[in-house]
């Protein structure tokens, strides 16, 4: 081989050996600049999984003040026709003006694309509820007695009642199931990064610093989007400030439980407690002293029942206990247990002042005619008894 041959070859070899360096560089910079756009993609879809995490908690929390604004209003509503005294009726009055906010803002925050029917049918519901309420309360303000137990009688103030807690439920998966569309979205593109960054990876080890930091970004976008499926589940089944289950999360159990002791023909009770004399306490010390008074309550009735009763928030100071293979024997004893701890474990305001924190208490077990919604409604007048009776004490449903 002569040397101009020679030249020309090493030539050539010189260019196919370039032209590959060009497209390896080629090929990594199309690399980068797709990392670059579905990690622009990612941050972006992360923002709106926090906004959309951030808006079902908002519309999780005003559903829990819609139920427990009914209630409000119902229990006002009660108390005027039970005792005839007007100041019965700020319980009504704060609650109707709760419910009618609450929608207000369920309006704003759920899009109407999503909840528009659930929503329709919410304020529907609602609104026979506030018509039935409204008239007995007209007619017990007018002296008409008989003629308002007797609406209450007729009404079906409970199926409205259950019919707004099904919809606020509606409402709620609604949502959640729009945050879980977000979260699959969030997932997906994190996926399509992650290949992104392996391939670059391969593609040289200039890359494998940046394989490196996109790996510990993913890993904490999901530890991020965990925590917040987390705090998601704690926030839909407890009650924030006292750490029990909330209402829903408290009758899904009753279900539960009621379904296993007709399965298994054990008995179950259902047992409602009230603060008493709670607004006091709030008008006296404030409502922060009250709330510490809601957790010193709850946690004493939680040292008491056993591991498998649950107690649950059904609203304000009012609680719920489910006593599973509990008789009517039994599940006294464990409230009269909780009533006499109450009242020998005085709440401590101070390092020198103590307030004595009482409940009542109504209970009743399952019967074959039972659903759960006659349950806590037995158990419930027993509570109301309780209280017409003088209050710290516990009464058995009829």
């Amino acid at each position: 081989m002569n040397v101009p041959e020679m030249l020309v070859r090493r030539v050539d070899e010189l260019n196919g050996k370039a032209r590959f360096f060009v497209a390896a560089v080629a090929v990594m910079g199309l690399l980068l600049i797709g990392s670059s756009i579905v990690a622009w993609q990612s941050s972006k879809e992360q923002k709106r999984l926090d906004a959309a995490y951030t808006q079902t908690m908002r519309v999780l929390r005003t559903t829990a003040t819609v139920k427990v604004a009914t209630l409000e209003t119902l229990r006002g509503e009660r108390g005027f026709l039970l005792t005839g005294r007007p100041a019965e009726l700020q319980p009504y009055f704060a609650g109707r003006r709760e419910l009618a906010r609450s929608l207000d803002e369920l309006d704003r925050y759920v899009p109407e694309s999503n909840g528009h029917d659930a929503m329709y049918d919410l304020r529907h519901s609602a609104g026979e509820f506030l018509l039935h309420v409204d008239e007995v309360v007209r007619l017990t303000r007018a002296g008409q007695i008989d003629r308002a137990r007797l609406t209450v009688q007729r009404s079906a103030v409970g199926d409205v009642i259950a019919a707004i807690d099904r919809t606020s439920d509606v409402v709620i998966a609604e949502e959640r199931a729009r945050l879980d569309d977000l979260q699959d979205n969030a997932a997906r593109v994190m996926k399509t990064l992650l290949r992104f960054v392996y391939l670059t990876s391969l593609a040289g080890l200039c890359l494998l610093a940046l394989a490196v930091v996109a790996a510990i970004a993913l890993r904490r976008s999901f530890q991020r989007e965990k925590a917040y499926q987390a705090e998601l589940r704690k926030r839909a089944e407890t009650d924030e400030l006292t750490g029990v289950s909330n209402r829903r999360e408290l009758l899904s159990y009753l279900e539960t439980r009621m379904a296993e002791a007709r399965r298994l023909g054990t008995p179950l009770s259902f047992a409602m407690f009230d603060i008493d004399n709670f607004k006091r306490v709030n008008d006296t010390h404030g409502h922060g002293v009250g709330d510490e008074a809601i957790r010193h309550v709850v946690s004493n009735a939680q040292a008491t029942v056993r591991i498998n009763d649950r107690i649950g928030r059904m609203g304000g100071e009012e609680f719920g206990i489910v006593l599973p293979k509990s008789s009517e024997e039994n599940a006294y004893m464990v409230c009269e247990r909780m009533r006499a701890r109450l009242r020998g474990n005085p709440f401590a305001l101070d390092d020198t002042s103590v307030l004595l924190v009482t409940i009542s208490t109504g209970i009743a077990s399952l019967t074959a005619d039972d659903d759960a919604a006659s349950l806590i409604e037995r158990a419930d007048k027993a509570l109301y008894e309780a209280k017409r009776s003088g209050r710290d004490v516990v009464k058995l449903a009829a």
